[in-house]
């Protein structure tokens, strides 16, 4: 499932180890779904706590898998939030990833939990990196319906808009790196727009560092 996300959205270490943890603490809350014997998608997702108000979402991708990694044996967990969902390129525009989606509000109510959040990454944002993000989740086509399509498929499965994640997750790295990752070039100092990225990146020749906040937008199903 790697090659549903761009080469630079590399995870940190600390990351990784909230991952781990997630699957091996959390196994019955990772979907898969099959054709035949061949994996054609996966939706990884985590029980955590969350007060039902807006301000006290996690701040990023991270903070959400450390949420329900350590809060895990307390009383108040009672909200669902999907972490990924991945579906095979083969497989793409066949509505499975709507399937996922469907089976993490049927696995909500099994696990009596009350709510369901989703962090979710705008497919089309790309294509717009320079409009903020605040203004594009709220974009709309001609018959009202919300303009970007994965954004569009939450809404009509009946999810809401809560609040932009303006650093869902953060990518750093060298220039070096950064250069292998995007097979470009960064002269200077500055911002740069790169493909697959819904924003600028930040480099910064005297650090020998680039940065990448990946925005995202948190949305909760009734």
């Amino acid at each position: 499932m790697k090659g549903a996300w761009a080469k630079f959205m590399t995870p940190d270490k600390a990351t990784m180890r909230y991952w781990a943890d997630m699957r091996r603490l959390f196994p019955d809350y990772q979907l898969c779904l099959l054709d035949g014997e061949q994996l054609v998608g996966v939706g990884n997702s985590i029980p955590l706590t969350w007060s039902g108000k807006v301000g006290d979402l996690p701040k990023s991708w991270t903070d959400t898998l450390i949420n329900g990694v350590d809060n895990r044996e307390r009383a108040s967990v009672n909200t669902l939030s999907a972490v990924n969902i991945a579906i095979h390129s083969d497989y793409q525009k066949s509505g499975l990833s709507q399937r996922l989606l469907s089976e993490f509000k049927k696995l909500a109510q099994e696990k009596e939990l009350g709510k369901l959040i989703v962090p979710v990454r705008p497919s089309f944002k790309e294509d717009y990196p320079l409009t903020p993000v605040d203004n594009y989740i709220h974009w709309k086509r001609d018959d009202g319906e919300p303009f970007d399509p994965w954004i569009r498929t939450h809404w009509r499965l009946g999810a809401k808009i809560l609040k932009p994640i303006y650093q869902a997750y953060t990518v750093k790295g060298t220039i070096m790196e950064w250069e292998e990752w995007t097979n470009m070039k960064f002269p200077e100092s500055g911002s740069y727009v790169i493909k697959g990225a819904l924003q600028p990146i930040e480099i910064s020749h005297e650090q020998n560092i680039g940065v990448y906040h990946d925005p995202n937008v948190w949305m909760e199903y009734e």
